[in-house]
């Protein structure tokens, strides 16, 4: 591995191969209802403890992709990945034999923190090429076609034939895939400090966003890791939630497409207000499902927003902050969001209803279209786009 910048074509090898072991790292926050639902209805655990454990995994992979780049980049880049994948690995292998919850916790919380550092290699090698909107946005169009595969055979192949270890084991497989794909790396990231270190110098608006990513990322996920349990209290059966969920993903594919190839040409500011808007009102409408098309709509309105909007709160950070350190605390922000909302919407719901759920998300997001108005229009983005 080389310390120099890569030409064109190792970059393009470099920026496959970040994609390709970034997916093990992030696949298990769109199949959480899919993986988790069904270890409910086998009585392992409760709905309020499902959202504790989705949430604490998420909240481990929050903190490593935080703190982990500078630790990562410099020697023995892709021995450290190497490592952290292969404990993903054996996480997924030992989660359907981890006994009950506080096994379950333990086990997931695990992976959560080797997943984070799985992702925080992801973004060095991708944020490293430049352009870090459209290096997202391909991130999350990639990622999340693969994983609207997985979510569609899960229900449909997976659980039928292999019980509740079976996604697990699917997870298991993608771990090795991205063990082999970080060998796949040329380029050594150059050394560097970890990026929370400058923090005390970002402008009040960089964190203004950051906010934001976290408000967003709770609502959506208060509602999308009881899923499963909306579609059994709605008696849509197995064929509506496996639409839903891969339709859902296909939309968010769609959302990070659409910002990758033109999306990043627009207004940041504005863009991020209306997409907004529209995923609040997306989350009320998914916990009020009136049928299974309605179900299936309100998912896709999602899901489409959601990816959508991530790329353009990376391209506001640019827009504020001069050194872009902040940008490695996104995928952080948006890993907190994630995992405070299955937390706080978990006090609510009970064995009869999931619906509280959908308000405590609505209402994240609502205070979310606040942070995001109020830092495009600071005075530090407006005097550095003016």
């Amino acid at each position: 591995m080389s310390g120099q910048s890569p030409d064109p074509a190792k970059r393009r090898i470099d920026v496959a191969a970040a994609i390709g072991y970034g997916i093990c790292a992030v696949a298990i926050l769109s199949l959480q209802p899919l993986a988790f639902g069904p270890l409910v209805e086998a009585g392992w655990l409760s709905e309020s403890r499902l959202g504790e454990i989705a949430g604490l995994e998420t909240a481990g992979l929050a903190l490593t992709s935080a703190i982990l780049p500078g630790w990562l980049t410099g020697n023995f880049f892709r021995l450290k990945l190497a490592v952290l994948a292969a404990l993903i690995v054996a996480c997924n292998v030992a989660t359907p034999y981890a006994g009950y919850s506080t096994g379950l916790l333990l086990v997931r919380l695990l992976c959560g923190l080797a997943e984070g550092g799985v992702l925080a290699g992801a973004f060095v090698v991708l944020f490293h090429t430049g352009n870090p909107d459209r290096m997202n946005a391909l991130f999350l169009a990639v990622s999340n076609t693969v994983i609207a595969i997985v979510s569609y055979i899960i229900p449909t192949v997976i659980l039928p034939v292999y019980g509740t270890p079976g996604p697990f084991m699917l997870m298991a497989g993608l771990g090795l895939f991205g063990l082999v794909m970080i060998f796949a790396v040329g380029h050594k990231p150059e050394a560097m400090a970890a990026p929370v270190s400058s923090w005390r110098s970002w402008p009040f608006a960089t964190w203004l966003v950051l906010l934001g990513i976290i408000l967003q990322n709770a609502g959506v996920l208060s509602a999308w890791v009881f899923l499963e349990s909306t579609a059994r209290a709605a008696n849509l059966g197995a064929q509506p939630l496996a639409l839903s969920a891969s339709l859902g993903i296909l939309a968010q594919v769609a959302g990070a497409t659409a910002i990758a190839l033109v999306g990043y040409r627009l207004p940041s500011g504005k863009s991020l207000m209306i997409g907004s808007s529209m995923l609040a009102g997306a989350i009320y409408w998914l916990g009020h499902p009136m049928g299974a098309v309605s179900f299936v709509l309100a998912n896709v309105l999602m899901g489409a927003c959601w990816l959508a909007l991530l790329p353009l709160s990376i391209k506001l950070i640019c827009e504020i902050e001069r050194k872009h350190h902040a940008l490695y605390l996104t995928a952080a922000a948006q890993m907190v969001g994630l995992s405070i909302g299955p937390l706080v919407s978990s006090l609510f719901v009970s064995e009869q209803s999931v619906e509280p759920a959908y308000l405590v998300g609505f209402g994240m997001a609502v205070l979310a279209v606040i942070a995001l108005g109020l830092a495009a229009n600071s005075p530090d983005r407006i005097r550095r786009t003016h």
